[in-house]
């Protein structure tokens, strides 16, 4: 996914240029494959980077860790505080530089952002409503007691017994 933002380096800070990215199934690598990329980009010139923000709206294969089945996980990923160095500045990470004619390539900051927006247990939704349904017909009004904490003033009794 790169874009030509050439025109975008010569304007004045605070410039912007949006791009929409609409792509069908996009493999990244080995492990992350989605079924679509959907959203749209905002670069701002800043002093000396370019700012990159915006949403991507994705669908990811993932399994469920209640049923161990794969399932379709609809993502809304936000690109915030993406900083791409111009071409004239050097940077000690090589994905985040503007090329020298004005080239951008997001495909490893959107690859990175979506694995980050997957949950660590993803959960079928078919499943999560299920099982929610089991733990809130097994709370009754009485089961609300063990959330009130209690305090038990020591009786007189319990006193003199100890210095007895």
């Amino acid at each position: 996914m790169r874009y030509r933002l050439h025109k975008l380096l010569f304007k004045p800070v605070g410039s912007t240029q949006i791009e929409t990215l609409d792509r069908g199934p996009t493999k990244f690598d080995a492990d992350l494959q989605v079924g679509f990329l959907k959203g749209d980009i905002t670069f701002t010139r800043l002093t000396e980077a370019v700012l990159v923000h915006g949403n991507v709206d994705t669908e990811v294969t993932v399994q469920c860790v209640r049923s161990l089945e794969d399932f379709s996980l609809c993502l809304s990923v936000p690109l915030e505080d993406i900083l791409f160095a111009l071409p004239s500045l050097p940077t000690d990470e090589p994905d985040r530089q503007i090329s020298d004619e004005g080239w951008i390539d997001l495909t490893e900051t959107l690859r990175e952002e979506i694995i980050m927006a997957i949950p660590i247990n993803p959960i079928n939704p078919k499943y999560a409503d299920a099982a929610m349904a089991g733990e809130k017909a097994e709370l009754s009004s009485d089961d609300s007691e063990w959330l009130t904490v209690k305090w038990n003033s020591p009786s007189p009794n319990t006193n003199s017994a100890k210095d007895a």
